[in-house]
């Protein structure tokens, strides 16, 4: 059963302004905030550090906390947008790229401009931001969030099966057939022809697929937004190259949907995924240490993509200055400094990507907060969640061989279309 997304009462949160920015409120004053985040190990232990950090200046306030799993990120979307539809008071969200067109355009968020520009706090953070990371979270020219972290694609790679393998570090410069020429090299087979290792794993989720599109100068959807961009040549050329790399040269492994190959990666059966930094933190954990990574390889373009997670405050919250003094936590250098620590994602302060504990894996680290000033950010629709299930649904199926390319570009192009024409900018 598909998901309702409830929309009715969303027009009364629409407020038109709250007028200057108030001072901030007394020490013993009592109050509830009520904060919509991610479900994560990592955002748990944030939001509680955060929480103790500001209790002793509000011993007062309660912060209670709706975590919500984010796999994938419509699915975050919806569920928010079905708690604010039934009436819950949120007033602090954390939202990815992914859903600021679809708050942006629901006027669900305050404008944080004037926050940020009139409070010390604000202007510290600002002048230590790449100024891109807050083009992500615009819409509109309203800056309803504000980026705490963010992610980008690269090519993660085994620095000990390229050694193995005879094969120098892939090149900054390198192109798409560089790529499958060296998935070629890295790509065992058993005396049977059974494959035991696979030089590439591709991706199974939108973001780290929209890398691919990008570098050849193309996306799912047209350069304002607000068209399906399927039908681009350039557009059925990614695909049929990622299909080739699984059917024709079988260097990838099967195509699955959600899984971004940290598995076989781990268990040394893969020798390159395209990744955010989250494998970081994965492997890690697992003690894995021959890795290091190399900027997605191009076809027409060097792009490279860029989504960062914010937090923003409601229109619903009826006390935007206390939420501002706890939004402020979420973003200080301590939280930044744990998100360096955790190597979850990019810390959105450069101060906090230049950190000895955030640049120690892999080698090349500073790859990731280099990428900042020049990526693109994700153009994600009002609809965003809908247009994801489209391209996956319809990629997942051509990928996996159970629908011819021709068929999958017209289904998705009429069905894009169709979304897209009931779209409200």
């Amino acid at each position: 059963m598909k998901r309702r997304i409830f929309t009715a009462g969303l027009a009364g949160l629409a407020l038109a302004g709250r007028g200057a920015v108030a001072a901030p409120p007394a020490a013993d004053t009592k109050a509830v905030l009520n904060v919509f985040r991610p479900a994560t190990d990592a955002d748990i232990q944030l939001m509680n550090h955060a929480i103790a950090r500001f209790k002793p200046r509000y011993p007062s306030v309660e912060i209670k906390v709706q975590y919500v799993s984010v796999n994938p990120w419509g699915e975050y979307i919806n569920q928010f947008m079905n708690a604010m539809g039934s009436g819950e008071n949120v007033d602090i969200v954390s939202m990815p790229t992914e859903g600021a067109s679809t708050l942006g355009s629901r006027k669900l968020l305050v404008d944080l401009s004037e926050y940020l520009a009139s409070d010390p706090a604000g202007k510290e953070v600002l002048a230590d931001v790449e100024p891109n990371l807050l083009t992500a979270l615009r819409y509109n020219g309203v800056q309803g969030l504000f980026p705490t972290e963010w992610n980008t694609v690269t090519v993660f790679y085994n620095t000990d099966m390229f050694q193995e393998a005879g094969l120098p570090p892939p090149a900054p410069e390198w192109t798409w057939d560089d790529l499958l020429a060296t998935a070629q090299k890295l790509t065992k087979r058993d005396a049977a022809g059974r494959v035991t290792q696979y030089g590439y794993v591709i991706p199974g989720g939108q973001f780290a697929l929209s890398t691919w599109m990008l570098t050849n100068a193309t996306d799912r959807l047209s350069a304002d937004g607000k068209q399906s961009n399927v039908r681009d040549p350039k557009f059925r050329e990614t695909l049929e190259f990622l299909h080739d790399l699984i059917h024709k040269h079988k260097v990838s492994p099967a195509f699955a949907r959600n899984d971004y190959g940290y598995g076989p990666f781990v268990a040394k059966q893969a020798a390159m995924l395209s990744s955010t930094h989250p494998v970081v933190r994965i492997l890690r954990e697992a003690k894995f240490t021959s890795i290091d990574v190399v900027n997605p390889p191009r076809k027409r373009t060097d792009t490279m993509i860029c989504g960062a997670l914010g937090i923003g405050m409601t229109q619903a919250t009826k006390n935007p200055a206390l939420a501002w003094e706890f939004m402020k936590v979420l973003f200080d250098k301590e939280a930044q400094e744990e998100v360096a620590g955790n190597v979850r994602s990019i810390p959105s302060r450069r101060s906090a990507a230049s950190l000895p504990v955030w640049l120690a894996t892999p080698k090349h680290a500073e790859i990731f907060y280099g990428a900042a000033a020049k990526a693109k950010p994700l153009f994600a629709p009002p609809n965003f969640a809908q247009v994801e299930e489209i391209m996956m649904r319809h990629i997942e199926a051509y990928l996996t061989a159970n629908q011819e390319i021709g068929p999958t570009i017209d289904a998705m192009d009429e069905e894009i279309t169709r979304a897209m024409a009931r779209v409200k900018w």
